[in-house]
Order: structure tokens, then C-alpha cells, then sequence
């Protein structure tokens, strides 16, 4: 049983250090937008925006949202920004989303 594990483990630990670089949540979410229809073009015109990748909501009669973000300025990341939301009303269930905010000048 042991002999099968070392080999399963160093095969495992080794994936782990040749793996390829992966790209953070917040440039995943800005190529995502950028790909999708016409809001690419939100990106070359606005003066700045606060990304989002994931936005969790919840309720149950009462509910809330909340969210981490970054906020960038000509495409250069210049701060944080966070986002939270409280709702009451008929509600029962949960989300989870991404969101962009464009502002003009």
C-alpha cells in the first residue's frame, strides 16, 4: 500500500511545482467582460472601474450581499473597494455573481 502512495505523491507534489502560472481572480474577471459582447469597449472609454469577481448573496426574509473588489483608474489598479447590501422582503435563497462598475468622467 505504501509503495503505491510514495509514487502517487511525488507525481502530486510535483504537478503542484511545474503547474503553470494562473492568472489572479481579478484578471480573469476583467478578460471575461472584456470578451463579452460590447462591453470591451466600457474598458477603452471609461475614465475608471471597480471589479468585482464575486459577489455572495443570501436571504431568507432578510437578506445581504456582500463583496471584495478593486477599484482601477485608466486600466491601472489604484485601490479597494467593497460592497454590501441589505434587503427585506419575500426572498429565500442564495447567489453568487460577478460585477463591474464603469465610471465616466
Amino acid at each position: 500500500m505504501t509503495k503505491r502512495l510514495i509514487p502517487i505523491l511525488a507525481l502530486f507534489s510535483l504537478a503542484l511545482v511545474v503547474s503553470p502560472a494562473w492568472g489572479d481572480e481579478y484578471t480573469e474577471t476583467i478578460g471575461v467582460f472584456k470578451n463579452a459582447g460590447e462591453s470591451g469597449t466600457f474598458f477603452r472609454t471609461a475614465y475608471g472601474y471597480a471589479v468585482f469577481p464575486t459577489i455572495g448573496k443570501a436571504g431568507v426574509g432578510v437578506g445581504g450581499a456582500y463583496g471584495k473588489g478593486r477599484v482601477y483608474e485608466h486600466g491601472k489598479y489604484v485601490g479597494d473597494a467593497s460592497m454590501t447590501q441589505v434587503t427585506v422582503g419575500f426572498q429565500l435563497g442564495g447567489q453568487a455573481y460577478s460585477q463591474i462598475i464603469f465610471f465616466e468622467n
